[in-house]
């Protein structure tokens, strides 16, 4: 391994993105707004605190995709956040914990629970791989009973979850970013998760609101899918 390289562990791409955990997502948008060199190692193996994505650089591994980026903020000397107050900030930190924190589950509620049909289709997996996918969707129901939005009825999740993504889209309004008019980490954040429901959830009340309720939503996902993925298609 060469040191100062950032070696990034992550699920394999799949025809409809190149990631399918929106952590992901979030952690490999930052490293490329960031312009931070890394190399992609693709696999199923999840490293420390048992997450994946996680990180190997000078030798240590690194997970929680938070934690990554405040490491390589301070090793790389980089700030995405640089130019903004500390309300803005502030801010920023509110819409990223409600979309990591709550958001987040409404989508694994949708794509392990509601539609799980469908998961096996979209990871690419042989025909043995459903048993994989069935343990993990059993640790997806305990982990969404704990955190509480399990608990709701299907209605009352997805009522939860349009607000979430509502609030989103008022807040973005008609800004090119989330804060203005430069990505900060936020945008990776809520790019991580949006990206899932436009690439990965056609047909979803998800999608819906995405891409009809709030068109500015998806014109946002859009705007950074082609000023940072050009490799995507």
């Amino acid at each position: 391994m060469t040191d100062g390289k950032v070696y990034y562990h992550c699920v394999p791409p799949v025809k409809a993105i190149p990631c399918l955990t929106p952590f992901g997502m979030k952690l490999e948008t930052y490293l490329r707004m960031t312009e931070i060199p890394y190399e992609a190692v693709y696999g199923n193996r999840t490293g420390p605190k048992d997450k994946i994505p996680w990180i190997e650089y000078n030798g240590e591994a690194m997970g929680d995709s938070g934690l990554i980026i405040e490491f390589l903020n301070k090793e790389k000397g980089v700030d995405l956040n640089k130019n903004l107050s500390d309300t803005d900030r502030a801010v920023s930190r509110a819409f990223t914990k409600m979309i990591e924190e709550n958001t987040y589950w409404g989508l694994g509620q949708y794509r392990w629970i509601d539609n799980f049909a469908q998961v096996g289709e979209l990871f690419e997996l042989p025909w043995y791989g459903g048993l994989i996918m069935r343990i993990f969707r059993n640790k997806v129901k305990s982990s969404l009973w704990a955190h509480g939005l399990g608990r709701h009825c299907k209605e009352e999740i997805e009522a939860i979850i349009e607000k979430d993504l509502k609030a989103v889209a008022s807040f973005l309004g008609t800004k090119p970013y989330l804060m203005g008019d430069e990505p900060t980490e936020a945008d990776a954040a809520v790019f991580g998760q949006l990206s899932q429901i436009v690439w990965t959830m056609p047909g979803s009340y998800l999608h819906r609101v995405v891409t009809q309720d709030c068109p500015n939503l998806h014109a946002y996902c859009n705007r950074i899918k082609d000023r940072y993925w050009s490799d995507w298609d």
